[in-house]
């Protein structure tokens, strides 16, 4: 199941790892082009695409601590506490790092080639393309949850452009991005005139392939087009009807296709990286468990119940003789903050029993957790062995593709069928799992057969039933994105899925008895009337606090963007 043929090539300065600007100031850049004239342009591609990527204070404050818990992919160590929800500290660099770090070095990329030799330049034809999907991308990524944000004047200080660029709206920069993506394709399936400069092994995503970046431009476009069905759906129909009459062989088809990154287990190591504190929560492993969906052990990890254990306890007298290690290891934790304070669940749950064994304490834990080399590949095993396996960032997966198809399918917007897309999208997901659970060394890891994915697609609840079409297909795409929460958030924006009645369902969260609101976008900083660009960006502010919904002013995460409408 390898769907790259590239390692990373990790950097050996801390100088291509750029950490974010603070969201308020994107002009923070060299304004001298001449700087930049002897890097090759191939360099500015992969040090944006380490930009993305090589983010661990967005994996701790993002995923760990904000989506992963409002999503109930997870808890904290002893539960959800509090008025979890309401805390927003360090969430969100992403917006600073698009105009210092990914954006400015991809349009650098571009300007590089200008000023090349005119001879040279044709060569670096698919480049261009490829870096523009690439942009599109993160662009895509930071107005997803902020909405207006400065694009069609952006990133041309250093090369005599605005340094108060204005902002365009989402709606335009939607629009804006699914044009150049369109011609970047298009551009790319065709037969450039002269022999090509290959991004090779500076692209980790694809090898500087072609084609491989037409099916990752398509599924972007097709991407960028289901966000909208609700707010802007003749124009998102259009395009996703575009996108899927293309030829099969510019979409993607197979786990090989996917758009990912794929590093060594370095990469993802060091503090901010280690989800071990992660519990697994209650909602997925029950339904995961009853389903016998064959995932569980890539997602999570067996509670400290094995027979040895248990014997441990035995000969201490805190078990009677005889006891057998339970049939079900995996058990979640408790994601509603009102159930983690009862005596009862806090006694049985969360009062684990320690033990001294060959002199060294042992905890014997009731629930289980995250499987930590999932998000952290050099996580030590329970021998204390660091992991050598390999780190997995998606972007856009096969399995992600398969689900949207299932969806536009469902929705009547295409005549495929619902169903076909649908298993497809399950399936591809539990072996997409399997590749990475082997490829990241998963401690407690039974790879999958096609036994055990048969036997999945059969049960009740998993089944195809076009009547709850809709319901299984966004429940199914929730299970998928726990390596990728940021995109579970969106899809539950966009869908309302998963749910109190969803098919994989999401309890609602209380505190006190008072129903806790999941945030929606990214808290807007207040605009300081001495930054340069206060002007544009005040205006532009101003138009998004009149649009329906975005809430009550800058800072109210849990209003709307443009997009996400109910």
């Amino acid at each position: 199941m390898k769907f790259l043929k590239y390692k990373i090539l990790l950097l050996a300065t801390a100088g291509f790892l750029v950490t974010s600007c603070d969201k308020q100031d994107f002009v923070d850049v060299n304004t001298n082009p001449d700087a930049l004239s002897a890097i090759p342009p191939q360099n500015q591609f992969l040090n944006a695409t380490i930009a993305i990527h090589g983010q661990d204070f967005e994996a701790f404050y993002d995923l760990y601590r904000r989506i992963m818990p409002w999503l109930q992919y997870t808890t904290g160590l002893n539960g959800n506490q509090g008025a979890f929800t309401q805390t927003f500290d360090n969430f969100s660099q992403r917006y600073g790092r698009l105009y210092s770090g990914v954006g400015d070095r991809l349009y650098d990329l571009e300007k590089l080639v200008e000023n090349m030799p005119a001879e040279e330049q044709p060569r670096y034809t698919n480049m261009i393309r490829i870096a523009r999907i690439l942009k599109a991308y993160y662009t895509f990524y930071v107005s997803d949850i902020y909405g207006a944000i400065p694009y069609s004047e952006a990133f041309q200080g250093r090369y005599g452009g605005t340094l108060q660029p204005g902002y365009d709206t989402q709606q335009e920069i939607f629009a804006q991005l699914d044009s150049e993506i369109k011609e970047a394709v298009a551009t790319l399936k065709t037969n450039p005139t002269v022999p090509q400069i290959s991004l090779g092994s500076y692209d980790q995503y694809y090898g500087g392939n072609a084609q491989s970046w037409v099916k990752a431009g398509n599924a972007l476009r097709l991407k960028i087009a289901m966000r909208q069905i609700k707010v802007n759906a003749s124009t998102a129909q259009t395009i996703i009807k575009e996108v899927l009459a293309m030829p099969a062989a510019d979409l993607m088809a197979s786990n090989a296709d996917g758009w990912v990154f794929k590093a060594n287990a370095a990469f993802t190591g060091g503090g901010n990286w280690d989800p071990t504190t992660l519990r697994a929560p209650k909602p997925i492993v029950d339904f995961m468990w009853q389903t016998k969906d064959p995932r569980i052990d890539a997602f999570f990890t067996p509670n400290s119940y094995s027979q040895a254990n248990i014997d441990l306890l035995i000969a201490a007298n805190r078990l009677p003789s005889g006891t057998k290690a339970p049939e079900r290891r995996y058990v979640g934790s408790f994601t509603n903050p009102d159930q983690v304070k009862l005596p009862a669940i806090t006694q049985q749950y969360y009062t684990p029993r320690s033990i001294t064994a060959n002199g060294q304490q042992l905890t014997i834990d009731t629930l289980s957790y995250i499987q930590p080399r999932l998000f952290s590949a050099t996580i030590a095993d329970a021998n204390g062995n660091a992991g050598t396996g390999f780190s997995y960032l998606p972007v856009i997966t096969f399995s992600d593709f398969a689900f949207m198809r299932a969806e536009a399918a469902a929705r009547g917007i295409t005549a495929e069928s619902a169903k076909t897309w649908y298993e497809m999208g399950v399936t591809s997901s539990i072996n997409w799992y399997d590749m990475v659970a082997q490829g990241a060394q998963l401690t407690n890891y039974t790879p999958v057969t096609q036994a055990e994915i048969d036997a999945y697609l059969a049960r009740p609840e998993v089944a195809f039933d076009a009547s709850k079409a809709l319901n299984q297909i966004a429940s199914q795409a929730y299970l998928h994105f726990l390596k990728q929460p940021t995109e579970g958030w969106a899809n539950w924006k966009r869908t309302g899925i998963p749910n109190d009645n969803s098919v994989v369902p999401m309890p609602t969260l209380t505190n006190n008895g008072a129903t806790l609101i999941i945030p929606r976008r990214a808290p807007i900083g207040l605009v300081n009337p001495s930054d340069p660009n206060f002007t544009n960006k005040q205006a532009a502010y101003d138009a998004m606090l009149a649009l329906p919904g975005f809430g009550r002013d800058l800072q109210d995460a849990t209003g709307r963007v443009w997009w996400d409408q109910p």
